[in-house]
């Protein structure tokens, strides 16, 4: 794993208190939103919909810090489509 994703990954445990690094499935911004949504409960009175929305958006702020990625669909593999190295 690059020393960019290690950094991504590392932020997001320090986020939300979710070991997220190393694991091998986590190859999108969605499937790595839906592990902390799946791994946390929501807070503040959210509902399901709302702590997904919640957690995409500072996912999305994590990845413009740690990897300078501002544009992706949920979809997009860190490595092949958004050329995270």
């Amino acid at each position: 794993m690059s020393w960019a994703l290690n950094e991504f990954f590392a932020a997001v445990e320090d986020e939300f208190g979710v070991p997220a690094g190393g694991e091998e499935f986590l190859e999108t911004p969605g499937a790595v939103i839906d592990f902390i949504v799946d791994s946390t409960t929501p807070a503040d009175g959210m509902d399901e919909e709302q702590h997904r929305e919640h957690v995409a958006g500072v996912l999305g702020e994590i990845m413009a810090r740690t990897l300078g990625v501002t544009r992706y669909n949920e979809d997009s593999r860190f490595i092949q489509d958004l050329h995270v190295r």
